[in-house]
Formats: C-alpha cells, sequence, structure tokens
C-alpha cells in the first residue's frame, strides 16, 4: 500500500523567529549565539492560521480480505477500511477530516545575554495545533504548550562554544531555517522517516500486530509516545570562521535520543549528530534571508529499542542512521538587476528505524487498529531528494516551485519485503504575499503521485497464495491510488 509521508503537520517543523543579524545565514550561529550588543531579552514569537485541503482524495473502495479465493473477501481485513480515507488525506494533528483550519504554529520566546559575549539563552514555548502538544496519531491535543526550545550557550573555548538543552540538532536546511518555511507542505522525505516519531513496541503495517521480537499484544499502539521535530536535548560543541568571503561552521552534538519531551528512556544508546556548512557571501539581505551560496553535509547515528513483553523487557538495539547533503543559494544569481532568486537541492538518506504508516494506512482505523510500524534493521533504507526554486518580484511577492522524490524500503530487510517500498513524487506551487515584512500570506497547491512499485509475491507455489498475492496486490493499488493533489492558505505573523 501507499504510505502517509505527510503526516506530520507542518507547524511541527516550527523554526523559531528572531534569528540575529550575522554575516551569512548560518542557523547554527544563528540560533546558538547573541551578539554581545543585544541586551539582556528580547522577545519574539509566530503565529500561523492554516486551511489545508485534500480535494483530490478518494475514500477506500473495493478492498478485500485475502482468503485463498481470487477476489477475495468484502468482509474483514483490510475490507474494514473500505469508506476511510488514507492517513495522508487527512489533516493532521487530529487526523479527523480532509479539511481543516488549524492554529499550527503559537510561538513565543525569548532570548538574549546572561554575560555578554560569554554565556546566552534562548527559550520558547509553543501552543499550537501540533506534535508538540499531540502525542504523533493520536488524535485529541495532550497538553496546552510545550517547551520547544530551552538552551544555554557558552563561549569561553576558542573554536568550540558549547551549548546546552534543547535545540535543533544538527540536520537538513528545511528543518534548520530560522524562518517561516518557503512552502507550508514539507517534504515527504522529511515529514515521514527525517524527523522521527517514537513508539514502545513495534507492529507490521500488513497486519497491525506484533514483530516478532520487536513488539507484543497490549504494548503496539495507534500512536506514539513522543516526537523530535527535529530536536534533541544534549550538549553541542560549534562555532563558525569567516575566511575572506566565505563562512565556515560545524557542529558536533551529543544527544538523548528519546524525544523531546522526556517521557522515556528506552534508548540508553545516545545519539551523535555532527554537520559541515560552507557558506559565500554575497551582497544584500540579512539575518535569515541573508544573499549567499551555502553547502552543507550533516550525519545522525543512534540506537532504538523496543519493549517486546508487558514487563518492559527491551529488545535487541536497532542502528538509526540520517544522513546528507544540499546546497542553497540566494540573491541575484543571475546578475545585477535581473532579480533576487532562490535555488536549493536537497538528498536525504536513512538506514534503519523507517516510519512506514498506520496500518491499513488509516490513523485509528479498523483494521490493525491503525497500530504504528516502524521498518527497524538497518537494511531498511529510505531516500529523498528536493529541488526548489524561488523567484521574489520586488519586496511583496515571492513565487516559488518544488519537486520533490520520496523513496521508502527501496532496499528491505527483516519481515519487511520488495512489496513494501513505496514511492511518492510531488510538485507543489507556491505563492507568497508580504503585507508586512512580518505578515504574510501563502498559497500552494500540490500534485501527489503515490505508487507501490513492486507486486505482491505468494508465498507458495499453490493457488490460494497466488490469490492472495494477487488480492494484496490490488489492494496496495486501491489504497496509493486514493491520494489525490491537495492545497492550503496560510497566514502568517512573527514579531
Amino acid at each position: 500500500m501507499r504510505k502517509a509521508r505527510e503526516f506530520v503537520v507542518a507547524a511541527s517543523f516550527v523554526l523559531a523567529c528572531g534569528a540575529s543579524a550575522v554575516q551569512a545565514a548560518d542557523w547554527i550561529m544563528q540560533q546558538g549565539t547573541e551578539p554581545a550588543d543585544t541586551g539582556a531579552y528580547r522577545f519574539f514569537g509566530a503565529g500561523w492560521l492554516t486551511y489545508a485541503n485534500n480535494y483530490g482524495c478518494d475514500a477506500f473502495s473495493g478492498l478485500r480480505a485475502p482468503n485463498g479465493t481470487p477476489n477475495g473477501s468484502p468482509s474483514g481485513g483490510p475490507a474494514l477500511n473500505n469508506g476511510e480515507y488514507h492517513n495522508a488525506c487527512v489533516v493532521p494533528p487530529e487526523f479527523g477530516d480532509t479539511r481543516e483550519t488549524n492554529l499550527d504554529n503559537l510561538t513565543a520566546g525569548i532570548r538574549g545575554n546572561l554575560i555578554p559575549g560569554r554565556i546566552n539563552y534562548f527559550f520558547a514555548a509553543n501552543a499550537g495545533q501540533n506534535f508538540f502538544n499531540y502525542l504523533p496519531f493520536q488524535t485529541s491535543r495532550h497538553v496546552v504548550a510545550s517547551v520547544q526550545d530551552a538552551s544555554l550557550t557558552f563561549s569561553y573555548i576558542p573554536g568550540a562554544r558549547v551549548r546546552v538543552g534543547l535545540f535543533k540538532k544538527p540536520g537538513p536546511e528545511e528543518i534548520q531555517r530560522a524562518a517561516p518555511p518557503e512552502f507550508i507542505f514539507v517534504s515527504a522525505s522529511l515529514a515521514q522517516w527525517q524527523q522521527e516519531i517514537f513508539v514502545r513496541s513495534n507492529a507490521y503495517f500488513r497486519t497491525g500486530l506484533p514483530i516478532p521480537g520487536q513488539g507484543y499484544l497490549g504494548g503496539v499502539a495507534s500512536y506514539g509516545y513522543d516526537a523530535d521535530l527535529g530536536r534533541d536535548w544534549g550538549v553541542q560543541a560549534f562555532d563558525s570562521f569567516k575566511l575572506d568571503r566565505w563562512t565556515l561552521s560545524y557542529a558536533l552534538m551529543w544527544g538523548w535520543g528519546n524525544g523531546i519531551h522526556l517521557r522515556e528512556n528506552l534508548n540508553p544508546h545516545k545519539d551523535v549528530n555532527a554537520e559541515l556548512v560552507a557558506e559565500y557571501d554575497l551582497p544584500g539581505g540579512q539575518g535569515p534571508n541573508k544573499h549567499g551560496i551555502k553547502a552543507y553535509g550533516y550525519y545522525q547515528q543512534g540506537q532504538r529499542q523496543f519493549e517486546i513483553n508487558a514487563a518492559g523487557t527491551e529488545s535487541e538495539a536497532f542502528d538509526r542512521i540520517r544522513y546528507g547533503v544540499g546546497v542553497r543559494a540566494l540573491g541575484e544569481l543571475f546578475g545585477e538587476g535581473n532579480g533576487r532568486h532562490r535555488v536549493g537541492f536537497d538528498a536525504m538518506y536513512g538506514q534503519g528505524m523507517i516510519f512506514t504508516t498506520p496500518s491499513g494506512n488509516v490513523v485509528d482505523g479498523n483494521f490493525g487498529d491503525g497500530n504504528l510500524s516502524i521498518a527497524a534493521e538497518r537494511g531498511n533504507k529510505a531516500r529523498g531528494y528536493t529541488i526548489d526554486y524561488g523567484y521574489y518580484l520586488g519586496d511583496k511577492w515571492r513565487f516559488d516551485l518544488r519537486w520533490g522524490l520520496n523513496q521508502t524500503l527501496y532496499s528491505t530487510a527483516g519481515v519487511w519485503q520488495p512489496a513494501d517500498e513505496r514511492r511518492v513524487e510531488e510538485w507543489t506551487l507556491g505563492v507568497t504575499h508580504f503585507f508586512m515584512p512580518n505578515l504574510q500570506l501563502s498559497a500552494n497547491y500540490q500534485f501527489r503521485d503515490f505508487q507501490a512499485p513492486t507486486a505482491v509475491q505468494p508465498v507458495a507455489n499453490t493457488p490460494a497464495a497466488i490469490n492472495n498475492a494477487s488480492v494484496a496486490t490490488r489492494n496496495q493499488d486501491i489504497v496509493t491510488g486514493s491520494v489525490g493533489d491537495r492545497f492550503a492558505v496560510r497566514l502568517v505573523y512573527t514579531f
């Protein structure tokens, strides 16, 4: 079946505003340091109000339960989900309808110096409708508000500032950007497996049943206990170095690896995250929109475990590896006087702990109870690519275009099979009008093509097994074919 890729509301990737104006759009420095002359405190915040409509989606129809016959059974099994919508077709974080208006992000924060030039702090809280305040895939709000960022930076060691607390870990540009993102819809790869959902016990998405050695009945669930939202608690050494028009930056982080709310400690093996950035300064722009050409690479590695019985016995440890490279350019790229342009490319790769979908592709569904499923073994791999372009018409308008490709489980291990591979291709069109520098209205339209490229193979060379494989293949084609285009409109205010 075509698995959901866009399960996380875009506001769940809120990127704290109020970044300082340094010489280049260097997120490591902008969010981790404070100019000595900015004082003891300054407030910042953001609100995003979004209307999203998955108008191109269809409810499931024609799903059958494999029973050894050519057409399967119209009752039981996957057929229980007929009339439901794919989880990529309902609006998070409550997943209750194909169209919703949500306050995706409501952030307020404070940052400043405790000792100018030596110790600075960064704190923000989020009360929006997002995974800061909802358990992943739980359809009701869990808390009113959550801490989004809480860190101290110590600048005593030349070339190695030290940041401690909760903050964004080294990762792709789409997460790091300290301003409202250019696109309302985040890329499919980022939404599905680059950012992390934590579960206690693991299920197989085709059945909803526990995977042997990774879960147990009563432990698998239709929602996770936490998410990382591109952040972690930990300690990070970082700094940047100015070489003529070049800025070179690095970050090396030890991370908690258990989710931002510190609800559990299932993963005793802590994470290591690293990033290298090189940016060439171009004239113009400031703060998050400083003109320049940037190249970066990052690497994340940790291990994850599951509970395999009611006593809390933990499974073997599974590697979780993420890495990627990218480039981004912003400015008068095609000659002075020819307008401001933005060009970006990202390549993301994942090995192990690949989040797939709720069982049956329905949130809290009838089949398999919608239990969440992760392809845990390191041999399970995913990759994603995006290319985006933006054109700025004066100070009031921006026009955006992005192509994205997400391939999950193109390589498989464990119980996972080639037929579990899913492919999502997206084209996103966007336009933004800036009423003021801190007030903007954006609209996105997204074309989506969901595919299950490999047929289910029979488990035996018998008529019943062949029939069951044929029914399962038709089911996954029905599920992937039900996902259509969508659009959204978002009003953003920042201060």
